[in-house]
């Protein structure tokens, strides 16, 4: 079997490692939500260094993306063994994703503390908008309970709200969250294209 190998993709002047982390920038773009590529790196709880892909400010959150056909494998464990660090440290929260966004296989790891709990949260959660606000959020689709998440312990947890909201009983449905717009940014990701240095036209609707 011949071994996987990424490539190298530039986007709005940034050389991303492959094409897929190119792709999720693109979808970023599309639904307004700030990203900073390969921010400064991360200590874990056994002492090695990681640098996650992306940090997304609104969410408070980092995002790492992997390629759907490690899951099942060893490589799978390794990488979420690292995202999903921040329970031991209870110092920042983590998201993982296989595929690109129209795969939409996304889990995040952080802390939750409203309702007396803590640890790692691993349901799946999609990214879309509230449908209140129409801002961009979270939405843990098969977690029934109505909490509050955070990234971290401490007395400062009112600054690091994440932007997520469970199905609460019903109150939500996936379809509230995941809107046209959330499927065009998806299809635009999917469909770039990068060989000429060509930038995906976006065009941003909040209806």
């Amino acid at each position: 079997m011949s071994e996987f190998k990424a490539i190298q993709t530039e986007y709005k002047r940034y050389l991303f490692r492959s094409r897929l982390e190119a792709r999720w920038a693109v979808f970023f773009d599309a639904m307004g939500i700030e990203w900073e590529y390969e921010p400064e790196g991360i200590v874990l709880s056994d002492g090695t260094n990681y640098l996650p892909d992306f940090y997304l400010p609104h969410f408070h959150c980092y995002f790492e993306v992997k390629r759907r056909s490690i899951k099942g494998t060893p490589e799978e464990e390794r990488v979420i063994s690292k995202i999903s660090n921040g329970e031991y440290t209870d110092s920042w929260a983590g998201m993982i994703c296989f595929g690109d966004p129209m795969d939409d296989d996304l889990y995040i790891f952080c802390q939750e503390m409203d309702d007396g709990g803590g640890g790692s949260y691993e349901n799946p959660v999609t990214i879309g908008f509230h449908p209140e606000t129409h801002e961009p959020y979270l939405f843990a689709y098969n977690d029934r309970r109505d909490r509050t998440f955070f990234t971290h312990f401490g007395e400062d947890m009112e600054d690091s709200y994440i932007p997520m909201v469970t199905h609460e009983y019903g109150a939500y449905q996936y379809r509230d969250f995941v809107n046209k717009r959330v499927y065009r940014a998806r299809e635009l990701a999917r469909q770039a294209r990068f060989e000429y240095g060509e930038t995906p036209r976006i065009r941003r609707s909040y209806r």
